[in-house]
């Protein structure tokens, strides 16, 4: 069978070749290594400038309104206690006779710390045209008024923000007068009546007194819009 010889020089120029690669990839390792070193031993020589402000801070809290209702205490006559006794309630019971002038001053208050704000009251009147009430116009405009609910607002818009007191607003009336027509049979007629006074308040900031006025109104009078509701000017 014959043999091919194959001359020992391929086996020495293939050996010389592996020898080489190896040597390149230790070189290439080599240098990836020095390259790395050289990287590693540059890096902490860089010196980089900055500077750090302090935070600024921003808090933002919601601005509030806060308001009372009360009237002075009265006695058995229906006359605010003065003096010694004298004291704001949040009721009062009255008994009536013909010609009596009874005492009864409902006045909201804007507490302080309070935002710029409409007021309004809403004086439901459980009594009949022999009783009548000196309401204050100057101070309160009556805008809206349905089936013995009369809604006023306060003619000047209230800003206790920076006030280091409560805001007293006049009182929306003082008096309660009876007819001196009144009849025995009218008292027995009406029986025990009611007066009920409610303070309402709402933000200036992006209303227009319009839009206060009508908010006002779905308050008092939930089952009308402001637009089937009398508004008086």
């Amino acid at each position: 069978m014959a043999q091919t010889e194959i001359p020992a020089c391929r086996f020495a120029r293939r050996e010389r070749g592996e020898n080489n690669m190896k040597k390149s990839q230790k070189l290439m390792i080599t240098s990836l290594l020095a390259l790395v070193v050289v990287l590693l031993g540059v890096a902490p020589t860089l010196s980089w400038l900055f500077s750090t402000s302090q935070p600024v801070i921003n808090t933002f809290s919601g601005g509030t309104i806060a308001i009372k209702l009360d009237e002075a205490l009265v006695d058995a006559d229906g006359k605010a206690i003065e003096g010694e006794g004298a004291q704001r309630v949040t009721a009062n019971r009255y008994k009536y006779v013909a010609g009596a002038v009874l005492d009864k001053d409902p006045t909201a208050t804007v507490l302080k710390g309070s935002e710029e704000c409409y007021v309004f009251l809403c004086v439901e009147n459980g009594l009949t045209e022999k009783f009548t009430m000196n309401y204050d116009t100057q101070s309160w405009r009556r805008v809206a008024e349905e089936e013995g609910k009369s809604v006023f607002i306060y003619n000047i818009k209230v800003d206790a923000s920076e006030s280091e007191t409560d805001v007293v607003l006049p009182p929306v009336f003082t008096t309660v007068t009876v007819s001196e027509e009144l009849t025995s049979e009218d008292i027995e007629t009406l029986g025990e009546r009611t007066i009920c006074v409610t303070a309402y308040a709402v933000q200036t900031h992006s209303l227009t007194e319009k839009d206060a006025i009508a908010l006002a109104v779905t308050q008092f009078l939930p089952d009308n819009t402001p637009a089937d509701t009398p508004i008086i000017e």
